[in-house]
């Protein structure tokens, strides 16, 4: 199976690298029987023009005469007046110009125009002598094939006297990229790039005390954790719960403090999560923004050479096909693909860095200091899969695993907002639950009552809750509600 696989992969590339051309026979010149094909007729042939370094050296039948008050100009007619617009239209030239124009071309006028001509025996394997030979006979040129050359091959100079304006394809237009729409391209990422740079110098700085605190403070409070385990468990016995009951965690006020007649416990269990505080920046915002608004300008750039394609553009533009791409098919598609290309690549960028994007635009803090919580979760994914070892299965959940790690596809991002309770406790309210900052502790958790073990216990609180206590309740765990998106 390998083995096929690679042999398409090498056939494929072998027929992208070829190319076709003709090699055991000119097109049309031989029969399916391998005779040579009968001369055939070609009527109505247009001649190249014939072009001389001065008038007096064009053959005698193409020695041009113009009316009193006329002269005779570089486009091959007789004209009032020689304007530069008209001088610009010289036919051997060969729509050339500057410094694409050869200089041996630089001073080369058109004779008379050659009638089109009829030649009886036509070889389309040798279409050019064919017509050169048909024309000089039309204008009396003698032993053409040495006093006349070719425009770029043979030029003036010996016994050549004249050149046919025989004129080799023109080049393929292209842009300058000094054109305005090219420079609104350049403008508008420049200035985008320039900002998130800005943002990421300004971020870098922002955030040094940040990281290096968090990076100190993560041995402590593992050291503090084992102690206080530790202390639970040699000393009184009682639970997490009850230990910081003893001390007003959540204020100063003897209302706010935490007593054991509530029997309050805080589960600050929470392992497989990692927490991130964010705050947000004007700058940061303005960068958020603007990427959306470039990325909404680049489908608005895709589709105005949509319609430029089509000649559907306003304006001077207004039915005239590829505008942009100086009216040329081949230039305006290409133009097309790449940006197409380009809009796809920032499309699945963002969707990419989509997880990180928002909050890369806020300056970190720690959790308990911040606007926003970013909770972190791994995912765990639960393959049910035969006994029997696949190669191929194994290696594509190989890659699926290193492609949802590289999209950051293998763990939840969720930002919370940060909130006030009425009393002014911070909480942010992840999967339903309400997680309420320790001012002791300066950590997040997840507050819980103990309702009691067994039926004695619920039975007991069947007279409810005091105003008071439901206050309270409401307070640290919020209404028992589950809102559905």
């Amino acid at each position: 199976m390998i083995y096929r696989f690679l042999r398409a992969i090498l056939t494929l590339a072998l027929l992208a690298t070829a190319s076709a051309f003709q090699v055991w026979h000119d097109v049309n010149r031989y029969d399916v029987h391998g005779n040579e094909c009968v001369y055939r007729e070609k009527t109505d042939v247009v001649c190249s023009q014939v072009c001389v370094a001065e008038l007096s050296n064009c053959p005698a039948s193409l020695r041009p005469s113009c009316p009193d008050g006329q002269s005779f100009c570089a486009d091959g007619d007789c004209h009032d007046e020689c304007t530069e617009e008209i001088q610009a239209q010289n036919p051997c030239h060969c729509s050339r110009s500057g410094g694409k124009l050869p200089s041996e071309a630089h001073d080369l006028i058109p004779c008379l125009a050659i009638p089109n001509v009829t030649i009886q025996q036509f070889h389309p394997w040798n279409s050019q002598n064919d017509i050169r030979n048909a024309c000089g006979a039309e204008a009396n040129i003698t032993d053409q094939s040495k006093t006349v050359g070719v425009w770029g091959k043979s030029w003036l100079g010996g016994d050549i006297a004249a050149v046919w304006a025989e004129c080799p394809a023109a080049p393929s237009p292209n842009y300058k990229y000094t054109e305005s729409y090219w420079i609104a391209v350049y403008a508008v990422n420049g200035a985008l790039a320039l900002l998130i740079l800005i943002w990421s110098v300004y971020k870098g700085f922002a955030e040094q005390s940040v990281r290096a605190a968090t990076s100190g403070k993560v041995g402590s409070i593992r050291d503090k954790s084992a102690d206080s385990s530790d202390g639970v468990a040699a000393g009184s016995g009682r639970s997490m719960g009850d230990n910081m009951a003893e001390k007003p965690v959540f204020g100063s006020t003897p209302k706010d403090a935490l007593t054991e007649s509530r029997s309050g416990s805080v589960d600050m269990a929470m392992p497989n999560n990692r927490l991130s505080g964010y705050s947000d920046s004007i700058l940061g915002t303005v960068c958020v923004w603007s990427i959306a608004v470039v990325t909404i300008l680049w489908i608005c750039f895709l589709g105005v050479w949509t319609a430029d394609y089509y000649g559907s553009l306003p304006g001077k533009h207004s039915g005239v096909l590829y505008s942009l791409a100086y009216e040329n098919d081949f230039l305006e598609l290409a133009t097309f693909l790449i940006l197409w290309g380009i809009t796809f690549v920032i499309l699945i960028v963002l969707y990419v860095l989509q997880p990180h994007l928002r909050n890369y635009f806020r300056l970190l803090t720690l959790p308990a200091k911040g606007e926003y919580v970013c909770v972190v979760r791994p995912l765990h994914e639960i393959k049910v899969t035969e006994t029997s070892v696949n190669w191929l299965q194994v290696h594509i959940n190989v890659l699926t695993e290193w492609l949802q790690a590289a999209m950051s596809r293998d763990k939840e991002y969720t930002t919370c907002p940060v909130e006030r309770t009425s009393e002014g406790r911070l909480y942010f309210t992840y999967q339903c639950t309400r997680y309420v900052l320790d001012e002791q502790t300066q950590q997040y958790a997840p507050y819980e009552f103990d309702l009691g073990s067994g039926h004695r216990g619920l039975i007991d609180q069947a007279g409810g809750l005091s105003s008071t206590e439901a206050s309270y309740r409401l307070e640290l765990v919020g209404p028992n509600f589950i809102e559905v998106k």
